[in-house]
């Protein structure tokens, strides 16, 4: 019998900061290495602020807010977009917003 994988979805934010807050996060986010994917999008790259786009998987939701409320004294991040989206490779590509960083060898 062959067992039937669940089906399991992705988390997707869209965080805008303070160009001048970027590099802290872009730290934190290496810091933190398996929680997410992130990438910055490019048309936020020429303006004073970065839009940063980060895919996580669902289970690692709770975590992810963790960390971004834990960095709230030093990032005050907006969030721009929040959505769940399938866990898989067409799916990033379709719903990815364009980040710097293409997305799993696209």
């Amino acid at each position: 019998m062959v067992e039937e994988r669940k089906k399991t979805e992705l988390f997707h934010w869209i965080l805008r900061v303070p160009k001048d807050q970027a590099a802290f996060l872009y730290f934190q986010l290496e810091a933190n290495e398996g929680l997410c994917f992130y990438s910055t999008l490019d048309k936020s790259l020429k303006e004073p602020f970065r839009d940063i786009e980060i895919f996580s998987p669902e289970e690692l939701e709770p975590e992810m807010r963790h960390f971004i409320a834990s960095i709230q004294q030093e990032v005050s991040p907006i969030i721009l977009l929040e959505e769940k989206i399938p866990d898989s490779k067409e799916a990033m590509n379709q719903f990815s917003k364009g980040g710097k960083k293409r997305l799993l060898g696209n």
